[in-house]
């Protein structure tokens, strides 16, 4: 289905290339939303608008700041809803049999919340349902919105601009330097990064 849809989406997109930021705001947003955000193939046309302002056929900056525009508004728009309306649908709705899991999976976003919000943009099942359980714990919008935003951008860079990315990035290294190799680098010390801090959390106060 995605297949018959992204051709004829990107043909229209480079035929009005001035719509562009506007429709990439609004995949952007939709895609965020809960439930709704899982029946759109939001990220593989996003990836296709991505191919075109490499090809220079759409405008890089307005199409990219429109990305992280609607996707940190999808996000908050959940987060918002569940944190008002939430809780009092949860008492009211939710079986009694599923509250106790319900409680610690609270407990459980309570202490990893942060970087819960921040990795789970990057896959697609999970970044339309983590805002509203940030909303029904009671995440503090401060925290909510340092993850939000900062993960915004860095999807959206990595979605539309990976091309202009990398040539940017070969500009900045010797020629003898093997980017791959430095890529995977980079990996690693983010992983170990991630890591040291995940153990530290679990670890507590010393």
């Amino acid at each position: 289905m995605q297949e018959h849809l992204v051709a004829p989406f990107l043909n229209w997109a480079e035929a009005h290339s001035a719509w562009a930021p506007a429709i990439v705001f609004l995949l952007a947003f939709i895609e965020s939303l809960p439930v709704i955000g899982l029946a759109v193939p939001g990220t593989a046309l996003l990836l296709g608008i991505g191919m075109l302002i490499a090809l220079d056929l759409l405008p890089a900056l307005p199409t990219v700041l429109a990305a992280i525009v609607g996707a940190a508004l999808g996000d908050s728009f959940g987060y918002a809803v569940a944190r008002r309306m939430g809780p009092r649908l949860v008492r009211r709705y939710l079986p009694v049999r599923w509250r106790r899991a319900y409680a610690r999976a609270l407990l459980m976003f309570r202490r990893w919340g942060w970087w819960a919000v921040f990795a789970s943009r990057f896959f697609a099942p999970l970044r339309a349902f983590v805002p509203v359980i940030a909303g029904l714990s009671a995440m503090t919008a401060l925290r909510f919105q340092t993850a939000n935003v900062t993960s915004a951008v860095i999807w959206a860079l990595l979605l539309l601009m990976p091309a202009l990315l990398a040539e940017w990035a070969a500009t900045l290294l010797p020629r003898n330097v093997d980017v791959a190799w430095l890529a995977a680098g980079g990996l690693a010390l983010l992983a170990s990064g991630l890591f040291a801090a995940w153990w530290r959390r679990r670890a507590g106060p010393t």
